[in-house]
């Protein structure tokens, strides 16, 4: 029996000296934990930065491609604007390395082989079109061509056009209209749609394709009975992109070529030559 009680005794012993190493053991492995969780913290941290690295590369390289986009339309656009102005300014040899013909007293002639923004005029009473292209709203134009499908009988094909004008869908109508100038290049109803399609430039704020398409227009068809409203409308054009000089030429040959027009046109005329101030 007391062979038993001092086993006891030796063995509680050795338990009260190793209880601070036991002790010390348990700090290390908390030590550890936290040590471990704050690097896989860490790690974590890590990646999720380098995932947003990732993503932020994909961004510029998205960024620098539209940038590259925008550079060559403005381009394009510069270069159309270049052309156009020589038709009206006169000079004969750049005009026509641009497939135009020059401005002269009798207006502007010959085939065409190829800013601040503002809703056009409506200078029609009664035409529920022009009065949903007065009130066009540049921001609610797509940046993308939408698609679309022209009927085949050209009267149809037009009615689908102006259905997308009616409906307040400027992309869609910019595109039928487009499309059935391509289509029906002879139909009756072609000079009309060619119009079309440049009030809906002017309206989205898109004055360099709305001048190049009047100027198409006024060209293919002088004898149109929107013909003096397309001259109009082309100085509208430029006018809005401040190119006075170019509009004020175009207001003073509508006048001229067209001294009957309809009072609405002559009067939209003499404000606007009165607001850039034409001499």
């Amino acid at each position: 029996m007391k062979m038993t009680r001092t086993a006891a005794f030796a063995g509680f012993a050795a338990v009260l000296i190793a209880m601070p190493a036991l002790a010390g053991t348990k700090d290390d492995v908390r030590d550890l934990q936290a040590r471990m969780e704050r690097a896989e913290q860490a790690l974590s941290a890590q990646s999720a930065a380098t995932v947003r690295i990732s993503e932020l590369e994909r961004e510029i390289q998205q960024l620098t491609g539209r940038i590259e986009e925008l550079s060559y339309q403005l381009d394009q656009q510069n270069q159309r604007l270049d052309a156009i102005s020589a038709v009206l300014a006169g000079d004969d040899m750049a005009a026509a390395g641009a497939g135009f013909k020059r401005l002269d007293a009798d207006g502007l002639v010959g085939p065409i082989t190829g800013g601040p923004s503002g809703g056009p005029v409506t200078l029609t009473p009664g035409d529920p079109i022009a009065d949903e292209l007065a009130r066009a709203d540049a921001g609610g134009a797509s940046a993308l061509a939408p698609s679309v499908e022209l009927p085949i009988n050209p009267d149809a094909a037009y009615d689908y056009a102006s259905s997308f004008l009616l409906s307040g869908d400027y992309p869609r109508a910019k595109a039928a209209f487009s499309l059935y100038g391509e289509a029906f290049p002879n139909h009756v109803r072609a000079a009309d749609a060619k119009f079309r399609l440049g009030e809906i430039h002017l309206a989205l704020g898109e004055n360099a394709d709305a001048a190049a398409v009047f100027l198409e227009h006024v060209q293919k068809y002088p004898n149109d009975g929107r013909a003096a409203e397309a001259h109009l409308k082309l100085g509208t054009a430029f006018a809005r992109m401040e190119k006075q000089r170019e509009a004020c030429t175009i207001f003073k040959t509508m006048k001229s070529k067209f001294p009957n027009a309809a009072s609405p046109v002559m009067q939209r005329a003499d404000l606007e030559m009165a607001r850039i101030d034409c001499k």
